[in-house]
């Protein structure tokens, strides 16, 4: 089973836009045969929030082999130095397109880290990757799509680097197979939303 970490967020008026925003970012853990594989480390006040669903799963951060990192961007990586400091021996992985502020080993494409097989899906950034579990037949899709209020949406423009490459990289993960779809921010959705979302403009 995967075990999304969610830590809410919420933004008063004036930081993302002139409303407040609320919204949910997911880190996702992964056990494997010999501990526990971590998505993404969230903002910098999430490792407590990583550290409790540790805990629920009967684990802690000694079992945390390794770190997959799907993008740069700071909702994604602020809590990658408190973790590097809690689980040291783990292993950093990242593409090579994105800047991080550790080293890192790079995930390429088809490679696969502790049964997740590495989805380059650049667009939102770079060197965005998705990561594809066929043991539990979840694709989990970062930044390429969100979901809000139950619908799929593509990522906001604002923060995509390129939205032509973006769209090429979600019909590249509607073709995978896969059941599942987990989302970064927002609840978990299926293949069937994902390619519904492609016929919509």
């Amino acid at each position: 089973m995967i075990h999304p970490v969610v830590i809410d967020v919420h933004l008063p008026a004036g930081i993302a836009g002139p409303d407040p925003m609320s919204f949910d970012v997911r880190c996702f853990l992964v056990p494997h045969a010999t501990g526990v594989t971590l998505v993404d480390t969230g903002l910098d006040h999430s490792v407590p929030v990583i550290t409790g669903k540790l805990a629920e799963i009967g684990a802690d951060w000694g079992d945390v082999t390794d770190v997959i990192l799907t993008h740069h961007h700071p909702d994604h990586t602020g809590g990658l130095a408190e973790v590097i400091t809690l689980a040291p021996d783990a292993a950093i992985w990242a593409s090579p397109h994105d800047t991080f502020p550790v080293a890192a080993k790079a995930a390429e494409d088809g490679e696969t880290i502790r049964e997740l097989r590495v989805i380059t899906t650049p667009g939102h950034t770079a060197g965005h990757l998705s990561l594809l579990s066929a043991h539990h037949d979840v694709l989990l899709i970062g930044d390429l799509a969100g979901n809000q209020n139950g619908r799929l949406t593509r990522a906001p423009a604002p923060f995509t680097a390129d939205p032509a490459q973006a769209e090429r990289s979600l019909r590249k993960a509607s073709l995978l197979d896969f059941t599942d779809l987990y989302p970064s921010h927002g609840a978990p959705s299926d293949r069937p939303a994902l390619q519904h979302l492609l016929n919509r403009p």
